[in-house]
């Protein structure tokens, strides 16, 4: 494993030395290439194993998963890794929704007004390290 001088992976997260907005260094973190990678894999899966089902059951599916990793994930600094694993998420769905026998399959407008009409969590940092601390 080659990673870059000052990195390492530890508990689903690449901790990095970058600035802080005043210019201090810091550690900052971000979501690990191989969990996020994993993570993907197995959503790809589920929508495969599960594309017959009916939408509604299948929203109310990848919001909890979205949600569960929101939950973990969703620290500061790390809000592009979200806003990226929920766009590959609504590709990955996508894809699999367009497997399911129309011949139209599932093109993007089709998709945004899916979107649209379902709830799907949006990205959003839970843990804040800059909260008070009761």
């Amino acid at each position: 494993d080659h990673s870059e001088p000052g990195t390492f992976d530890f508990l689903g997260f690449t901790h990095y030395w970058g600035k802080s907005r005043t210019g201090r260094w810091v550690i900052r973190r971000k979501t690990a290439r191989k969990r996020l990678g994993r993570s993907l894999q197995a959503i790809s899966q589920w929508c495969r194993n599960n594309r017959h089902r009916p939408l509604r059951e299948q929203v109310e599916a990848l919001g909890r998963k979205l949600k569960g990793h929101f939950g973990y994930y969703g620290i500061t600094g790390n809000y592009s890794a979200l806003a990226r694993y929920w766009s590959k998420v609504i590709g990955i769905w996508r894809k699999w929704l367009a497997r399911r026998g129309d011949s139209e399959g599932m093109p993007w407008e089709r998709m945004r007004r899916l979107i649209a009409f379902y709830y799907l969590p949006a990205p959003c940092v839970v843990h804040s390290i800059y909260a008070a601390k009761p």
